[in-house]
């Protein structure tokens, strides 16, 4: 029999054993992913965009959403009949395996309503790491750093070959 999966067919130990970790712009395309993607066991993702779209055209941004913003006061029955195929917090809703999700209290990048509607939107096993800030410097970020990585040191054990 052909596999058609050349990543399991050159390591096949892995199965089972693949995370996902997505940040900002990877958070959200994790986010389309991880609903459809079957040979992800763990995802986690951190300061995650797309997350609820009609919200996203409306909230302050410097980030990506600012030129989607701009676009949309061009277009704007296109473009909200396009963005709904590529709503993070949508996707999410069809996630099925364990998540793991740092969302920002403030981010002048990833508007954090966005991020924590996709927390939100997870139907199964989820946990939240709540940053103070994101892509943004701010006096406690290394040691919300270290308990992130800690958390996601644990998070992601299961998936360890030695184990």
């Amino acid at each position: 029999m052909v596999s058609n999966d050349s990543m399991l067919t050159l390591f096949p130990h892995l199965k089972d054993r693949l995370g996902y970790l997505g940040i900002s712009f990877a958070g959200g395309i994790g986010a389309l992913a991880l609903a459809w993607e079957q040979r992800i066991r763990l995802g986690h993702l951190n300061v995650p965009t797309f997350g609820h779209q009609p919200l996203r055209l409306r909230l302050k941004s410097q980030g990506s959403a600012d030129s989607v913003q701009r676009f949309y006061c061009q277009q704007r029955k296109k473009t909200l009949k396009v963005l709904r195929y590529y709503d993070a917090a949508t996707a999410a809703k069809y996630i099925r395996i364990p998540m793991h999700c740092a969302c920002a209290e403030f981010d002048p990048c990833v508007a954090p309503p966005g991020q924590f509607a996709i927390y939100n939107a997870l139907p199964n096993d989820k946990k939240l790491f709540v940053l103070r800030a994101g892509h943004f410097s701010y006096p406690e970020q290394e040691q919300q750093r270290h308990e992130l990585l800690k958390q996601l040191e644990d998070f992601f054990a299961p998936l360890s070959l030695t184990t």
